[in-house]
């Protein structure tokens, strides 16, 4: 049955089942016969099957046209996770609506029986994907299969347009504690050496003194020998390091032709990085975050530290590949607050010239490569690195 001209307009496929064409060269031979032998019962039975099976394409066709979908932005997701992809079907017709509509992903298909959509009813179908690896899945396009009434002719149809998924670069472990002292021993980037601050918290640490009691205070914090010699309940106080703020450049170099050595170690930067981030956000005192990926023009993402904004901010790492040709970010872009921010930039390489770049812009930054191997970052096995030490 023809569509309208409209490229724009999705087009409905016709496909006869093995049933149908059963179907169809028994009413011929029905048709055949009772003209051969004139005998006009037979002859209209098979006029009738033949019109039947006209009816049934007819009606497929239209159940396909009275269907719209919609899908709705599908959260980015780290290998392993699950990804959710939910979708609105739409009846804008005056009847109901049986129908099976069908989404895929790669080489996997998910099907609803969707029986019936009332009239001007919209339905939220869910589809669940699991991808190994970072990059982007394609979806779909979600299709709509119609065989009503009687299933021997089925009418398919694409209802929304394709989409995706995102993943991001795997997750290893990361020891933060451990990192936040190499931090601090290394100067957080900036070549001074910090102090905990002063200042309530609610960490243990070193005391550093004692202050009234007051509603919700543990009682093991309470300093029994002050409080007995002033006659007043006195609970300790206790240092605790000062939030940082984190920056993150990355530094995707790879040699032209690369071997898989090399593609091993972008992966390196970019699981570190992705690490990195998530624990930092979901870490017990959560600061800003700032991830700066080169390029023309580079990217910055910067926000607090929440479980949403990591996953929007790494998105641009998901589809990152080594390139030979790194452009050199402006220092002016990778200024923060100096007393508030660590500054780490992620390299596949242990002579970067993005460090020097910083750093002579008066931005200097901490530097680690997968040959400083270090000990508070477990990469997961895709990411897992041998090797010299690499100068690009």
């Amino acid at each position: 049955m023809p569509d309208s001209a409209d490229p724009t307009v999705p087009t409905t496929k016709i496909r006869l089942t093995r049933t149908a064409a059963v179907w169809f060269l028994v009413s011929v031979l029905l048709a055949v016969v009772g003209w051969y032998k004139t005998i006009n019962l037979i002859l209209l039975l098979g006029y009738t099957l033949v019109a039947l099976l006209g009816v049934n394409g007819w009606l497929a066709w239209r159940t396909t046209r009275r269907v719209a979908g919609r899908r709705h932005p599908v959260t980015p997701v780290f290998p392993g996770e699950e990804a959710v992809a939910t979708s609105d079907l739409t009846n804008s017709s005056q009847w109901p609506v049986t129908a099976k509509v069908t989404d895929r992903s790669r080489d996997k298909e998910v099907a609803w029986l969707v029986t019936p959509i009332s009239p001007g009813e919209t339905l939220l179908v869910t589809a669940r994907w699991s991808f190994p690896a970072r990059g982007r899945y394609p979806l779909g396009p979600m299709m709509i299969d119609a065989s009503y009434p009687f299933g021997v002719i089925h009418a398919t149809r694409p209802i929304a347009e394709p989409g995706s998924v995102l993943v991001l670069p795997s997750i290893g472990r990361i020891d933060l504690d451990m990192f936040r002292r190499w931090l601090i021993r290394g100067g957080a980037g900036d070549g001074q050496s910090r102090r905990p601050a002063r200042g309530p918290a609610t960490g243990r640490g070193d005391v550093r003194g004692v202050r009234p009691y007051r509603a919700g205070d543990a009682p093991r914090d309470i300093h029994w020998k002050t409080s007995a010699r002033r006659n007043q309940l006195l609970v300790r106080e206790y240092d605790r390091p000062e939030p940082l703020d984190l920056v993150i450049a990355v530094d995707p170099w790879a040699p032209a032709g690369a071997p898989a050595v090399a593609l091993q170690r972008v992966e390196w930067v970019l699981s570190l990085a992705a690490t990195l981030g998530r624990a930092w956000c979901e870490s017990d005192d959560p600061a800003d975050l700032t991830l700066i990926v080169p390029g023309t023009p580079p990217v910055i993402r910067t926000g607090r530290g929440t479980p949403a904004f990591v996953r929007h901010a790494f998105e641009c790492l998901a589809e990152l590949s080594g390139t030979p040709n790194v452009p050199v970010v402006p220092p002016g872009l990778a200024r923060r607050r100096s007393n508030r921010s660590a500054r780490l930039l992620v390299s596949t390489r242990a002579v970067s010239p993005l460090a020097a770049a910083f750093r002579s812009g008066g931005v200097p930054f901490s530097t680690i490569d997968p040959s400083a191997a270090p000990a508070w970052f477990v990469p997961p096995p895709e990411a897992a690195v041998s090797g010299g030490r690499w100068s690009g």
